[in-house]
């Protein structure tokens, strides 16, 4: 048996995943656990919200799927990437895919929320209108006013 090129890990869910599954299916999908671990580059990359996913095929059928990431390893690794199990399962009703994305989404979020904030700073140190402006903070909601009258459907201007 060959060294392994990738250290392991695992979403907690992930194992419980994996113990749920039909004891020819399980066996099968660590057999691919073990492969990726060991080098093997038999996963396919994920689009849209599960972009920086891979999925693998874990029976002939290709009825059950792994949800993998490559990430770094941590720093007290012998390796310095790591194979993260983030689901397994059915790929019937895309299941397999929605469990991922749900393990992943607060990440996700979070990465996104950092990226618009980013971008905003980067739009800001180029506009020649913000020089000289404090940085906006969200604004408190405009006091209520008890009017019978419809609200305004109109913006107001600043």
């Amino acid at each position: 048996m060959s060294r392994a090129r990738f250290a392991f890990a695992a979403h907690p869910d992930a194992i419980a995943d994996l113990r749920e599954l039909h004891d020819e299916i399980r066996d099968l999908a660590l057999l691919e656990l073990q492969n990726l671990v060991h080098g093997s580059d038999d996963c396919l990359p994920l689009k849209g919200r599960l972009a920086r996913f891979h999925k693998v095929y874990v029976d002939p059928s290709v009825s059950y799927r792994l949800v993998i990431q490559f990430r770094p390893a941590p720093p007290t690794s012998n390796h310095k990437r790591e194979v993260y199990l983030v689901a397994a399962g059915s790929r019937n009703d895309y299941a397999v895919y929605r469990t991922a994305h749900l393990r992943t989404a607060p990440q996700q979020i979070t990465e996104t929320a950092s990226a618009d904030e980013a971008r905003v700073q980067a739009a800001r140190s180029r506009s020649s209108l913000a020089a000289g402006r404090p940085t906006a903070s969200p604004a408190a909601p405009p006091p209520a006013a008890h009017s019978t009258a419809a609200p305004s459907r109109k913006v107001p201007q600043r």
